[in-house]
């Protein structure tokens, strides 16, 4: 038990503090972010919003509760001298046979199956499924109700939106974003946009 800095005051950090929060896995929960005009009042009742130096002097551990992969990375790096925490909601249900990596964040609903390994700072969001055996790389980010069916391989720094799936065994290389409701039917391995049913390549 001690304090948690939630780096990202932003609407992703007022999801990740309200999971902290419910978890009862820390003494304290506070919120920063490089922008000083988030760093004021309450991101959510009880987490103050604090200037990032007084932050960082406070917390043991931060989660890094930015959505997109860059932010992410970036501030991982920024905060080594910190441990990464992870923030799983008491709502998700997350095998205790699947790996999960420092500073990932699983919300309410989500379900994280035996035998799947989330890499470094994943996000799987609310209502999402990883099936049995998914591999997902580092700073990923599986959006709400996203399907990964069973032996997925995911890269890193890929997004998955809302409501798509992927269907069994199938491999999604790096740098991918799959848009919302979209269905994956083959392997991606060329970085870009894909969409659709089935999902094709847009750029």
């Amino acid at each position: 038990m001690s304090t948690l800095l939630i780096l990202g005051a932003g609407g992703h950090g007022r999801v990740v503090a309200d999971a902290a929060n419910g978890s009862g896995d820390w003494t304290r929960v506070i919120a920063s972010d490089r922008d000083p005009a988030r760093c004021r009042g309450e991101l959510i009742s009880g987490v103050a919003s604090l200037p990032i130096g007084e932050a960082l002097a406070l917390a043991a551990f931060v989660h890094i509760a930015i959505g997109s992969a860059e932010g992410r990375a970036r501030e991982a790096a920024a905060s080594a001298a910190l441990a990464l925490a992870t923030v799983i909601h008491p709502k998700a249900s997350v095998s205790p046979h699947a790996a999960v990596g420092d500073g990932c964040f699983v919300a309410a609903q989500a379900v994280v199956a035996p035998g799947a390994r989330l890499g470094r700072c994943v996000i799987v969001n609310h209502g999402a499924v990883v099936d049995h055996d998914v591999d997902v790389g580092d700073f990923t980010h599986i959006a709400p109700l996203v399907a990964l069916g069973g032996g997925v391989r995911v890269g890193s720094r890929v997004l998955i939106g809302s409501g798509a799936s992927v269907l069994p065994g199938l491999r999604i290389g790096d740098d991918i974003v799959v848009g919302a409701g979209a269905l994956v039917c083959r392997d991606l391995s060329e970085p870009g946009v894909y969409a659709g049913v089935p999902a094709g390549r847009l750029k």
